[in-house]
């Protein structure tokens, strides 16, 4: 029989699945790529990490600092303490001490969500710190789950990580460039303005995301196998979504969200785990 904080655990866990599940189908589907222990742990940070975002990006109440220092406060005690009344800070907060990610990570995440309360434009010095925060250290947690927590492998690829992490969130500015601009009023690329925004200012961007791409590729094969496809999958996603965009008239990035077809994505997930399974 269980005990109730292993159900109170087990629920948790459960919780950040559901979210993962119903927000993103990419990053369900990288994640049924990974073994077990390696997905649950993934859940719980995207979980956590979705629930920040939704403050600053959807629910964008008045007091948005008020109820971003509130969920600090709840993860640096349930980090402490091991329990939180929030099933998915519990979730999350369950994963950073078995793993024993470093509170620093999570401090740079809160950080840049902090950003979005007020920022609307971004100096290269800030949008290289906000993306750090919002993405790279969310890749880097990731990673200590995915080597296990060995130390060694980690310091090996945590270049590659970061570039991954950074990759994405660049793909991700580009997609959103329309909503970000018109509903949230937020330009994350330095000197951009969406009304001048050209073919030119695409390319270097485009170049720069593949930059990243290339930095992460190398480093994916050195993976353990328990996270090596879901890593992979993810991977080759955005780098289609990169070739894509990189196809679309700038113009276009100013009143639609570009997306892979879903066709193209089941293909890419078929044959990776295939791959997977032997």
């Amino acid at each position: 029989m269980m005990h109730n904080l292993e159900i109170y655990n087990q629920l948790s866990q459960e919780f950040s699945e559901k979210i993962t599940r119903r927000y993103s189908s990419s990053f369900s589907a990288a994640a049924s790529l990974l073994g077990r222990r390696e997905r649950d742990a993934i859940y719980s940070i995207y979980g956590f990490v979705r629930v920040a975002d939704e403050i600053v990006d959807t629910w964008r109440p008045k007091d948005m600092k008020y109820y971003l220092d509130a969920l600090k406060i709840d993860v640096k005690r349930a980090t402490k303490s091991g329990f939180s009344t929030n099933p998915i800070i519990h979730s999350f907060c369950t994963t950073v001490r078995q793993y024993s990610i470093p509170y620093e990570l999570v401090e740079s995440f809160m950080r840049s969500m902090a950003m979005d309360i007020n920022k609307k434009t971004y100096s290269p010095e800030e949008y290289k710190t906000y993306i750090y925060g919002s993405a790279e250290v969310v890749g880097l947690m990731c990673l200590i789950v995915f080597v296990g927590g060995n130390k060694r492998q980690y310091a090996q690829l945590l270049p590659a990580a970061r570039a991954l992490g950074s990759a994405f969130q660049k793909i991700n500015f580009l997609r959103d460039f329309s909503s970000d601009s018109k509903q949230l009023g937020r330009v994350y690329f330095p000197g951009k303005d969406i009304s001048q925004f050209n073919e030119e200012d695409k390319i270097a961007i485009i170049n720069d995301i593949r930059n990243d791409l290339q930095i992460a590729q190398k480093a994916i094969r050195k993976l353990p196998k328990a996270s090596r496809y879901g890593v992979e999958l993810a991977y080759r996603n955005f780098a289609g979504l990169t070739s894509k965009i990189g196809r679309t008239p700038a113009d276009r990035l100013k009143n639609e969200r570009i997306s892979l077809p879903k066709s193209q994505k089941i293909m890419i997930y078929l044959w990776l785990r295939t791959k997977s399974a032997f």
